[in-house]
């Protein structure tokens, strides 16, 4: 009984603090209440409008992000044959155009995004979200249509069923309020389907873009990045993935403001006419394995000015000879060194050592990998693969020998960290090499657990091993100096 009267004095208390709180609120101008409302996240901003009436009269007039994701839960139930698509869809659209609707007061949009599967068969309910935010002069816009893992639905991948821009020439047509996509800072497409011809009117027609981002887009063939006339971009981050028609790629020196680059797919033809301010440079796939296995040769621009470099190498297995395990002192500018393989074995560990000795400033290294079992039993059953490994045993004594010294390393990132012997060696190796080390972080947890698989529970086994894992890393402390924090990350969330 007392129990129940002090919960009744809690909430009589909480609610006369909500009903002083918004008394004092309200003497404060709309204006700056609707500034403090868009700072807030959109779910967050919405949540206001049940305080009061004068907060629900607010809520038409946010102007912050508009982000529709489909959440870990639902996907998971689509996946699993639990949720029907066609009703997924159907909701999601729904809620979009209730928002929508909602922010009769709107002037301006800071983000729409937009994240489900949505085909060409929804042209008409998209076309109508874009001019909505276009009429409110959005900033960022981002349209993420990649197919789902649904059993009652198959993955869209032609371009008959792809979402795509009309003509340029059409697309101011549709609506004179399009044109206020001159206000865009950011563009991010994902199974939407542009030309070159698309490109070329975003880059020459909205002056203000600084983040272009496409992937998966069928109909990409000869990319040139360039403005109108003499106009210089203020074009900063550039993506390029898995647009697999690629064949060609040109960035003119019209694009001097480039500072990050990140390309995915199959080797192309690229140019790049000048970039003096590139520093970072992400690549995976066909053309990350080809530059690795030419020493950096065919970069198309000073691999002495990169400061970020990402390399994911896929399936490829570093323990295949690569003829650049010795090359010389290329990369004096990097800060920040992330590598991605599938396997880490004992020529992997070669290999990063030997990129860290290319790479004298370097104050940062990231490491994410998985050991995979279908390659490493097939790498025991290629004898000239099992010959390799085992002439590089003692890899510690090998860079000993070798003199390898990483001077300016001081933080190490373990993703997908096993914790098996080759680890400990490699890591060993560099506590030894490695003199200013400040920060080592070992995190177990799969990293390439994206998507579907990140709602999808981890099952008791690999549950256990990563515990293991766990406790191996903790196992090493003794091995660091005072002046060397280690980090072992929890359990993922998706656990």
């Amino acid at each position: 009984m007392d129990n129940l009267k002090a919960c009744k004095s809690s909430n009589k208390r909480q609610k006369i603090m909500m009903m002083e709180n918004s008394s004092s609120l309200s003497k404060i101008p709309d204006e700056i209440l609707i500034d403090i409302l868009s700072r807030l996240s959109m779910k967050e901003a919405a949540r206001t409008s049940l305080v009061s009436r004068q907060w629900e009269s607010l809520w038409k007039f946010y102007t912050g992000s508009l982000e529709f994701d489909c959440d870990p839960e639902t996907q998971v139930l689509l996946f699993n044959g639990k949720r029907r698509f066609v009703t997924e869809e159907t909701k999601f659209i729904g809620w979009v155009n209730q928002v929508l609707a909602a922010l009769s007061g709107a002037t301006t949009i800071q983000k729409f995004r937009v994240c489900f599967d949505l085909g060409k068969h929804q042209t008409t309910t998209i076309d109508s979200w874009i001019r909505y935010v276009a009429a409110r002069k959005v900033r960022k816009l981002e349209l993420c249509l990649s197919s789902m893992l649904a059993l009652d639905k198959p993955c869209i991948l032609s371009l008959e069923e792809i979402y795509n821009f009309a003509t340029p020439g059409q697309l101011m047509k549709k609506n004179n309020d399009l044109g206020n996509l001159k206000s865009l800072i950011s563009l991010r497409l994902e199974s939407v389907d542009v030309t070159d011809e698309h490109v070329s009117y975003f880059l020459s027609e909205w002056p203000f873009l600084e983040e272009l981002a496409i992937a998966y887009s069928p109909s990409l063939h000869n990319l040139k990045v360039a403005g109108g006339g003499d106009q210089l971009l203020k074009l900063k981050y550039l993506e390029v993935r898995y647009c697999m028609g690629l064949g060609h790629l040109e960035v003119t020196a019209a694009a001097s403001n480039l500072a990050s680059f990140n390309y995915g797919g199959p080797m192309i033809n690229m140019i790049f006419q000048d970039v003096p301010r590139l520093s970072s440079f992400s690549l995976d796939s066909d053309y990350c394995e080809d530059l690795v296995h030419n020493g950096f040769k065919g970069l198309p621009f000073q691999v002495s000015q990169l400061q970020m470099l990402t390399l994911d190498l896929g399936w490829m297995m570093c323990c295949f000879r690569f003829p650049c395990l010795n090359f010389p002192k290329l990369f004096t500018s990097l800060r920040h060194l992330e590598l991605v393989f599938r396997i880490l074995d004992e020529g992997t560990m070669l290999f990063v050592a030997s990129f860290l000795r290319a790479s004298p400033c370097l104050h940062k290294l990231v490491l994410k990998y998985k050991i995979d079992s279908f390659h490493t039993e097939r790498m025991k059953r290629d004898p000239s693969n099992l010959e390799f490994l085992i002439n590089l045993g003692g890899l510690r004594k090998q860079l000993v020998k070798k003199g390898y010294k990483y001077e300016c390393l001081k933080e190490v990132d373990f993703l997908g960290w096993n914790g098996l012997k080759r680890d400990i060696e490699f890591v060993t190796h560099l506590i030894e090499a490695s003199r200013s080390l400040e920060r080592v972080t070992f995190d177990p947890c799969d990293p390439f657990r994206v998507g579907i698989m990140k709602g999808l529970p981890l099952p008791p086994d690999k549950l256990t091993a990563e515990d293991d894992a766990r406790n191996r890393a903790r196992d090493l402390e003794s091995k660091f100096s005072p002046n060397t924090k280690l980090v072992v990350a929890s359990k993922c969330h998706c656990c």
